[in-house]
């Protein structure tokens, strides 16, 4: 019978050829709760993402997103997420908004015409991440870490349900920093589940609820004073 959770992993076997990433892997995470992932390099953190997209199948298991299985359309549309890099320079001619107004259609029903309610979205996601003054500017005229933060904004257009980001602070200079976080956070006080994979997870030292280990296979949870202690704070 599935779980409760937000996601729920059970059992989960993939690997990229023989040597096995996950292994006998389970994960239960509760609506509202806000989580990073850490681990050594190839340990799995983006692949774990991934794997709740569907954009990967598991060999063995089940994963199941929102009540779902991943990959299914109809979570996808109340999933955000914010790929690794994602931030880099484009040649596209295409403005702020229309990189964030992305994140909607996905919600919106097939050739449904943007409307008011739409764009007042995209606008309350630029503005989170402090870039409603350059939403009619090109994004390769924009500096890497403003580009990201545009990427950040399609994730959180509409308050989705499910927000997946993937090193989201890299490239973002630290005095905005802080103002992420605490968007996160207030993400999760209303309802949403927020997974963060990092490599620099201290930034979230003050405002995660769980703090999950990819090691050897499995997927654990750490405490927050081994937390402290791994990242020095």
């Amino acid at each position: 019978m599935p779980g409760t959770g937000a996601v729920e992993l059970t059992g989960v076997r993939f690997g990229f050829g023989p040597v096995p990433i996950f292994e006998g892997a389970d994960l239960s995470v509760r609506p509202g709760t806000l989580a990073v992932v850490t681990g050594p390099n190839g340990s799995g953190k983006s692949t774990l993402l991934k794997l709740l997209l569907g954009l990967l199948e598991p060999a063995a298991g089940t994963i199941r997103v929102l009540g779902e299985p991943a990959g299914r359309a109809t979570a996808l549309r109340r999933i955000g997420y914010a790929p690794q890099g994602a931030g880099g320079a484009s040649v596209l001619p295409i403005s702020v908004s229309e990189v964030v107004a992305a994140g909607v259609t996905p919600r919106k029903r097939f050739l449904q015409p943007f409307g008011r309610l739409d764009w007042r979205l995209v606008n309350e996601a630029l503005d989170a991440v402090g870039l409603g003054d350059l939403s009619r500017e090109c994004v390769f005229e924009l500096s890497g870490g403003q580009q990201q933060r545009a990427v950040l904004a399609r994730a959180l257009v509409g308050d989705p349900e499910l927000l997946l980001l993937d090193e989201p602070t890299t490239g973002i200079d630290r005095a905005f920093r802080p103002r992420l976080l605490a968007e996160l956070r207030r993400r999760a006080d209303a309802g949403a589940t927020v997974i963060v994979v990092s490599h620099d997870p201290e930034d979230f030292h003050e405002i995660v609820d769980r703090v999950l280990a990819l090691e050897d296979g499995k997927i654990g949870d750490i405490s927050h004073q081994e937390f402290h202690e791994v990242t020095g704070r």
